[in-house]
């Protein structure tokens, strides 16, 4: 009886499954497609410098053009985000426990001080500023160490922590 039961129980709800795959079902997902030609820069921008210079230079809100590599973090992407880490393209990283010369940090504790000065998160944004929901390595067509030249405004606070809020992304091929 309790298998006949259990039985009964399943083939319900198969049947009903199947019955709920028409377009007009509201439990289903359209994944969302993000246009990232929109972000992407042809050309180089004029007048880029490099992510330690900005950041030491730049206000918030000033528009900038910042060059750097993709880097300076263990993994540099905010998953399922249009966001990443850069690193001032005069600096690499080398091994943690590695001796690290001038130009050169390691991803362990003893070069967060270091990685800090030389680092930002840059954001890419739409036209209304706010962070575009799609992944950038898909959005953008981009990888780890890739260079970039990034066009935006710089995002400043007291405590200064600094973002990019990225328009426009060339990559340096």
């Amino acid at each position: 009886m309790k298998t006949s039961f259990c039985a009964l129980v399943l083939s319900a709800t198969a049947a009903a499954l199947v019955g709920c795959g028409t377009s007009g079902d509201a439990t289903s997902v359209a994944p969302v497609s993000v246009d990232g030609s929109r972000f992407l820069l042809a050309e180089e921008p004029d007048g880029a410098v490099g992510v330690i210079a900005v950041r030491e230079s730049a206000k918030n809100g000033d528009p900038i053009v910042v060059v750097g590599r993709i880097g300076g973090a263990s993994n540099p992407w905010v998953e399922g985000r249009a966001a990443f880490t850069l690193l001032d393209a005069s600096m690499s990283v080398v091994a943690n426990g590695e001796d690290d010369a001038d130009g050169e940090l390691c991803m362990d504790d003893c070069c967060s001080g270091a990685r800090a000065t030389c680092t930002t998160l840059v954001k890419v944004v739409d036209v209304d500023g706010r962070l575009v929901a799609a992944d950038a390595r898909q959005l953008l067509g981009i990888t780890d160490s890739d260079t970039l030249v990034i066009r935006g405004k710089a995002s400043k606070d007291e405590s200064g922590n600094f973002v990019v809020l990225a328009d426009g992304v060339h990559v340096r091929r």
